[in-house]
């Protein structure tokens, strides 16, 4: 699947795209509590989306077959500085705040997808210090 999307860009520039005016919207939508049988389904949604995300993005911006430290550290800032800016974007919403802990989860998320496209990138031998 990552050698699908990684010979074609544009398939993961249209999944990344998808799912940050996803995120979007779903921030846009009045708060409410969305904890069922002691799961709390917003901080899984907050997971998996930055998952996918950051995921996406290291896709996107790995334009050669070898990723580099510099392409993950780009990855990173952006995923999380938009992680941030969404909570930005809550406080606007009605019955939204602003949360350090769902910015901490996102994190979660983009550091998982990080390290699963790192191992993926290593065990194909297309990992580089450089």
């Amino acid at each position: 699947m990552i050698d699908l999307l990684k010979n074609n860009r544009k398939l993961s520039v249209i999944f990344l795209l998808i799912i940050a005016i996803e995120i979007f919207l779903v921030s846009s939508l009045p708060g409410e509590d969305l904890t069922s049988k002691g799961i709390n389904l917003s901080s899984v949604y907050h997971m998996i989306a930055f998952f996918l995300f950051n995921f996406f993005l290291l896709i996107f911006l790995n334009k050669n077959k070898k990723i580099n430290v510099k392409t993950i550290l780009i990855a990173l800032t952006i995923s999380i500085l938009y992680a941030i800016l969404d909570e930005i974007h809550q406080s606007f919403v009605p019955l939204r705040n602003p949360s350090l802990n769902d910015i901490l989860i996102d994190s979660i998320g983009i550091f998982t997808s990080t390290l699963i496209y790192i191992y993926s990138s290593k065990r194909k031998n297309h990992f580089s210090t450089e």
